[in-house]
């Protein structure tokens, strides 16, 4: 399958999830397992059913890893999911096919207000139709820090947010609402930011983990702290902040 055709999947696979959480009543704890949500359940079984179908392996949140194929697509059926269940309108789909190379196609939709963000290698990364372009922000004290968890100490920046869904912080720097984000507590899962490093990177935006470590893994029990940046200047004075963090903890 091609990538044109995998992101048209995508695109048709997150239609469906929409139209099957339009009619879920209860968005409470599913009681399967700790902190997962019946739109969590919902969700994981529109995609996965759906990429295994059309032939590809599969890694999710929420299933973990299923089926064979030559390509693999990475799956958090809802990103933000505490969001989802106190109706804040800051949750979405990430799905990101990854091939030998690497990430290659990806699509992160926030299921409340209809954005869709999505990439392919090479290509670029749009909004919908319209080119992402991060805000160029060079200073820390006068960027706005997305954090995921609470930061040790003031870090110097100029504003912050901890909104609460890993994939859509990210595609907020790709977009250029946010300038920065960091994940203070190296707690994401693949699934959580996979989908949406590609569109950061498609759209200029560097993407590093906190400690260095590789960002591009297939390991459901592994947990990562990616970090983004407006521009390599901003990106290299919150990596100096990050580490300030961590020689004092």
């Amino acid at each position: 399958m091609k990538p044109q055709q995998i992101l048209e999947l995508f695109i048709d696979l997150v239609a469906e999830v929409a139209d099957a959480l339009s009619d879920l009543e209860d968005w409470g704890h599913s009681g399967l397992r700790p902190d997962q949500y019946n739109h969590d359940v919902v969700a994981d079984k529109v995609l996965v059913d759906g990429l295994l179908a059309a032939g590809f392996r599969v890694l999710s949140e929420e299933t973990g890893l299923l089926g064979e194929g030559d390509l693999i697509v990475v799956v958090d059926p809802v990103d933000g999911s505490t969001n989802a269940s106190r109706a804040l309108p800051w949750y979405a789909t990430s799905l990101c096919a990854v091939d030998e190379h690497g990430p290659l196609v990806a699509e992160v939709a926030n299921l409340s207000t209809g954005d869709r963000f999505r990439a392919i290698r090479g290509m670029g990364a749009e909004a919908d139709t319209v080119v992402l372009q991060p805000s160029g922000c060079r200073e820390l004290g006068r960027a706005l820090v997305a954090f995921s968890g609470l930061p040790p100490s003031h870090g110097g920046w100029g504003q912050f947010r901890a909104y609460g869904a890993a994939a859509l912080d990210l595609c907020a720097v790709a977009s250029g609402t946010f300038d920065a984000y960091v994940d203070v507590n190296r707690a994401h899962g693949v699934w959580d930011y996979l989908g949406a490093m590609l569109i950061c990177q498609e759209a200029g935006v560097p993407v590093v983990e906190a400690d260095g470590r590789d960002l591009v893994h297939l390991d459901p029990a592994a947990r990562r702290g990616p970090v983004a940046a407006a521009t390599p200047e901003l990106l290299s004075q919150v990596q100096a902040m990050i580490s300030t963090w961590s020689h004092s903890a």
